[in-house]
């Protein structure tokens, strides 16, 4: 198979960016938009909780659908684009309803509404990206090359991240309406491309006789490296949520902050995020992905753990504090942003070795079940700590320990994963 052309590298890189820029906008900004931290809640934040849950349960279980119905897909544009043509628009106009409620209404229609929209909402985000991240394994068909792409695609994870970093500056400025009419405009331009410049290989999955939904599940779940990935990124999920979910909270109720003090907490974290996220993919082809994987679920779940003590250490202001050890934790949640997907690539060739059939969406939609639950868990653990902790800085503490044990997990689970590079 030919190598993807340096056209279709931008291209299917910049779509990184729309990928990342609504989940992290999602996990760390839904929850303060219904309930803030100073204002009156617009839905109970235990009632929110269980809504984003179910959303996140409703998403993962039409992963392995969306998946399956991408792999057997016979559209004369492909097997992925389709998805990714047909489904953009109606997502991005959900994503600005969510962030813009019918405030007015009575608060039981208002919960209703919020239901319906994030149901809509995290279905048709499985539709649209689970195809996109399964073009991975065609546009870079070896290992190291598929590490090179996701560092090109991370560039532009990047620049979302950075986008996501200054969202609390856009609130404070511009408001809700503006912010997230804004943010909507920038994914539509940079998802643009790979649904216009991205040709596919029309490598259907078994020939013309593709497996029913049943037994590719099965097949899926009968490989054994696989539940190592599955189990272990899952994990993280939840942590990596949990602490992008509690961030305003911190700022806002714990440091006196308010929702610009949000930037200048984690833009620290990812300028050294940006500096690591190179490193890693130097080191990347010669230490391997498995020990640098490692590396990140370890030094991630010690640093969320450090971060428990910012207020109490002897010198600087607890918020000086909290921006140092936010970017210290940009060292191993660097290798998060570029080893996963080729890890999870190179499970799907060794089961086409094994079955003689190409189902790379089922893999990533299967993996989306574990992992968008672990996020509606960590969403609802942090809801239950907001109303059952005494204190708001002890429930934010108990939940950063939750994340860290959360990591220190993923590592013993990863530990004795079987396809290593040789």
């Amino acid at each position: 198979m030919s190598r993807a052309s340096f056209r279709t590298q931008i291209a299917y890189g910049m779509g990184g960016l729309s990928t990342v820029l609504p989940d992290l906008i999602i996990m760390q900004w839904l929850m303060a938009r219904y309930v803030p931290p100073n204002a009156p809640a617009l839905l109970p934040a235990a009632w929110l909780g269980l809504l984003i849950l179910c959303g996140r349960m409703t998403e993962g279980l039409s992963c392995p659908v969306v998946g399956h119905w991408s792999d057997t897909c016979r559209h004369r544009w492909g097997r992925r684009l389709p998805f990714l043509r047909l489904g953009i628009l109606p997502y991005l106009a959900i994503l600005f309803l969510l962030f813009n409620p019918p405030e007015a209404l009575p608060q039981p229609l208002l919960l209703l509404w919020t239901l319906l929209l994030m149901e809509v909402y995290f279905f048709l985000y499985t539709a649209v990206f689970t195809p996109y991240l399964a073009l991975l394994p065609e546009i870079a068909p070896e290992s190291n090359d598929r590490v090179r792409l996701m560092t090109f695609q991370a560039v532009f994870i990047v620049l979302g991240t950075f986008v996501f970093a200054a969202m609390g500056e856009s609130l404070k400025r511009w408001g809700w309406t503006a912010a997230m009419a804004g943010t909507v405009l920038l994914i539509a331009v940079f998802f643009l491309p790979v649904c216009t410049r991205v040709r596919e290989q029309h490598r259907f999955a078994g020939g013309d006789l593709p497996l029913r939904l049943g037994p590719s599940l099965r097949l899926t779940l009968g490989n054994r490296p696989f539940w190592f990935v599955l189990a272990s990124t899952s994990c993280y999920f939840y942590a990596l949520n949990g602490v992008l979910l509690l961030i305003p909270y911190w700022v806002v109720g714990y440091l006196g902050g308010n929702e610009g003090d949000v930037t200048w907490i984690m833009a620290p974290y990812l300028l050294v995020n940006l500096a690591c996220f190179f490193l890693f993919n130097a080191l990347a082809p010669r230490l391997g992905k498995h020990p640098l994987l490692l590396f990140t679920y370890l030094g991630t779940g010690l640093g969320l753990a450090a971060l428990t003590l910012a207020g109490h250490l002897p010198c600087g202001t607890p918020f000086s504090q909290s921006a140092v050890l936010m970017a210290l934790l940009g060292i191993p949640m660097a290798g998060f942003m570029v080893l996963p997907y080729p890890v999870l690539s190179d499970v799907i060739d060794y089961d086409a070795q094994r079955t003689g059939r190409r189902r790379e969406a089922v893999y990533f939609g299967v993996q989306g079940v574990a992992q968008k639950t672990a996020v509606g868990l960590s969403v609802l653990t942090f809801a239950l700590l907001r109303y059952l902790a005494p204190d708001p800085a002890l429930g934010l503490r108990i939940m950063l320990l939750c994340c860290a044990a959360a990591c220190l997990a993923a590592a013993l689970i990863f530990l004795p994963y079987p396809l290593r590079e040789k």
